[in-house]
């Protein structure tokens, strides 16, 4: 065997194990409290705080619903004997391929703030992503400083995880940054982002500004940043997800002074 490809291949099979053993180091470990997260709720010293993600559901979301609709029909024209239950499966199937993709991605983010390096062993179906995240962080002299770290705000009762904590170019104040690879930029991942910053304060990290990052299939990236500060309209949200959720708020809290702490 050639010693270039040899080199070659001792180097990916290193990048393999290297992803691997991050993929189980995440399951393994509950160093962001995820695992306390049970039915929309972080469980946090036997109190619940109301995710930040359930939080923004109360917000309508009409590209959703489009690309809900537009999966079910492209299913049916490509098998007009689909019954209802299975087409109306579809989206969900969608979904889970997102996920995947979306922990592949989060991976690549862990590997990179340990080594700096580019794992070269990447599902072919992902590879654009990698790449795009890769040119993200050389455009910009990335150092990621926390992943998927939990935060907590004790002051307004909510909690969340952030994708990523950086800094930019050298500069000495970080940013929050959420990490997409759906279609677009949304605005109320803003709102999220500004929940998050408001929760990293009060923990006494300050946040320069907040900035999406989409990951695009052909390598390329949308990168938004903003140092508008979406909070008040974050616990406008807020407010409304608990007026609208006032029955099964109370009862949750009343599990957690009962006893029955974090069961569904």
């Amino acid at each position: 065997m050639n010693t270039d490809l040899k080199e070659e291949t001792r180097e990916e099979v290193k990048q393999t194990e290297l992803l691997d053993e991050l993929f189980m180091e995440g399951e393994a470990m509950d160093k962001d409290q995820r695992n306390s997260k049970r039915g929309g709720y972080y469980w946090i010293d036997g109190e619940p705080y109301r995710s930040v993600t359930a939080v923004l559901t109360v917000i309508d979301k009409p590209a959703l619903r489009h690309w809900y609709g537009r999966e079910i029909w492209r299913a049916m024209v490509g098998n007009p004997t689909l019954s209802e239950k299975s087409a109306l499966a579809i989206p969900y199937e969608a979904n889970e391929s997102a996920k995947n993709r979306g922990s592949t991605i989060h991976s690549l983010v862990e590997a990179y703030k340990h080594t700096k390096e580019h794992v070269a062993s990447i599902p072919e179906e992902f590879r654009g992503y990698a790449q795009a995240f890769y040119r993200w962080t050389e455009d910009n002299h990335v150092t990621v400083l926390e992943h998927e770290r939990t935060v907590i705000s004790r002051k307004h009762h909510y909690a969340g995880t952030l994708d990523m904590l950086v800094k930019l170019n050298g500069n000495e104040k970080p940013i929050v940054v959420d990490v997409k690879t759906g279609k677009d930029i949304y605005l109320e991942a803003f709102l999220q982002l500004s929940a998050y910053k408001q929760a990293l304060k009060e923990e006494g990290t300050e946040v320069e500004a907040t900035a999406v990052l989409l990951l695009q299939e052909d390598g390329s990236y949308k990168y938004q940043y903003s140092t508008q500060d979406c909070f008040r309209q974050f616990f406008a949200c807020k407010v409304l997800w608990e007026w609208l959720n006032a029955e099964e708020f109370t009862r949750v809290r009343q599990y957690a002074k009962g006893g029955k702490r974090g069961q569904d």
